[in-house]
C-alpha cells in the first residue's frame, strides 16, 4: 500500500508542477509552486528519491520567500530605481528576475 501513497504524491506534484506553467500571473504560480514543492519532499522522501527530495527541500524556501515579498507589506510597490531599470529595459520580460 505504501507504494500506491508514493505514486499519488508523484501524481499530485507533477499535476501541481503542470498547472504551475499555466499560470499567468505570479500569485497563483508561486502557490502552486509551492503545493507541488510540499508533494514532491513526500514522494522523495517516501520513495527514497533522494535528488527529487534534495531539489525540492531547496526550491521551497525559494518559492515561500518569493510569495512573502509578493504578498508582504512592500511586495505592491516598487522602488523607484527598480522601475527605471525596468522602463529602461530594452526587451520587456527578458530578464529572469534571478539578479
Amino acid at each position: 500500500m505504501l507504494a500506491g501513497w508514493i505514486d499519488i504524491f508523484g501524481y499530485a506534484a507533477s499535476g501541481l508542477t503542470l498547472a504551475t506553467f499555466a499560470q499567468r500571473t505570479m500569485l497563483p504560480m508561486r502557490i502552486l509552486a509551492i503545493g507541488a514543492n510540499v508533494c514532491f519532499i513526500g514522494y522523495g522522501a517516501m520513495g527514497m528519491y533522494l535528488p527529487v527530495l534534495a531539489l525540492h527541500l531547496v526550491l521551497l524556501p525559494i518559492n515561500l520567500a518569493r510569495l512573502c515579498t509578493l504578498i508582504g507589506p512592500s511586495g505592491d510597490r516598487m522602488e523607484s530605481a527598480q522601475q527605471s531599470l525596468i522602463d529602461d529595459s530594452p526587451l520587456p520580460g527578458a530578464s529572469s528576475g534571478l539578479l
